[in-house]
């Protein structure tokens, strides 16, 4: 496995301490942003939801979905025109504290991860949602790994999308019920991934910028905004152990919530600096018959 670089050394006020930021590429992560009774009620609340949920997912070694408000499309990387849940009231109830309450978030995928899995290297879509993207941790702490993309990840970009059962980022239909199992990257029972997956990581951790890592704590939140959130990938890396605080710690299970607000009709499209892993940029190329990545995309 490739060395990663450290995390950079993030901003804090004195006045809000458990606030880091590193406002060069607009990323925002807050300790303790929930409290251990909210942590406690939201995981609570995702069991009584499917009670076998996390039985099916260490079984199965996948994680678990649940979608709320307009519900994810996997087959767009959008969010759906049609299907709705109600968003319970353990998420509703921390809405107003978000760090950006000009626009608030219409659609949440609660997830559990199983110890062992991860999430590959990936840039949210551009176009179909709005800039501010928002990621709570909860039930343990995890490292995620971000990188500038560059022109690997460019190619990627303009493949036809895999679906989850081959290792990418969604599965080939969409399941629009409120819970769903999704497959993890492919691994073995010792948390290991499959020969391609481990060799598309060490090629990812070997670019240049290389990667660097940033540990999630539980009850944390993060906020991409900026480059962190149009021009770096993000991922967790599947294993069974990490390196916290210069410790050996055992990988437990973990929940998250993905916060996005969908963009609608005229909204929806992107301008931003990194046309190489900007899905509205890819959309123009396809059209005009353009199928080559060159230098600065």
């Amino acid at each position: 496995m490739a060395v990663l670089n450290q995390a950079p050394v993030p901003t804090v006020d004195p006045s809000q301490p458990n606030t880091l930021r590193w406002d060069d590429i607009g990323l925002v992560l807050i300790l303790d942003f929930i409290t251990e009774a909210e942590e406690a009620a939201m995981i609570e609340a995702f069991h009584a939801q499917d009670p076998l949920g996390e039985e099916k997912a260490r079984a199965a070694k996948r994680r678990i979905s649940q979608h709320y408000g307009y519900h994810f499309d996997y087959t767009t990387f959008g969010a759906s025109e049609t299907h709705f849940t109600p968003v319970p009231s353990y998420i509703a109830s921390f809405l107003p504290r978000l760090p950006i309450q000009s626009y608030l978030p219409d659609q949440f995928t609660v997830q559990y991860y199983p110890p062992g899995s991860g999430i590959p290297p990936h840039v949210d879509t551009h176009s179909m949602f709005g800039e501010a993207l928002y990621s709570l941790s909860f039930g343990s702490a995890v490292p995620m790994q971000f990188r500038m993309s560059g022109p690997t990840d460019a190619r990627k970009m303009r493949m036809p999308k895999r679906s989850l059962q081959s290792g990418d980022a969604g599965p080939s239909t969409p399941s629009f019920k409120p819970s769903s199992v999704e497959t993890a990257p492919s691994q073995g029972p010792d948390g290991r991934v499959g020969k391609e997956e481990k060799k598309e990581w060490e090629e990812g951790e070997k670019q240049t910028p290389p990667a660097w890592e940033l540990v999630l704590p539980a009850r944390s939140l993060l906020l991409m905004t900026g480059p962190s959130r149009f021009g770096y990938t993000h991922a967790i890396r599947p294993r069974k152990t990490d390196i916290i605080d210069g410790k050996t710690v055992q990988r437990q299970g973990r929940y998250s919530i993905t916060m996005r607000t969908v963009r609608r009709g005229s909204e929806i499209g992107c301008d931003c600096a990194y046309p190489g892993v900007c899905d509205a940029r890819i959309r123009e190329e396809m059209a005009r018959g353009e199928g080559d990545v060159g230098p600065n995309r």
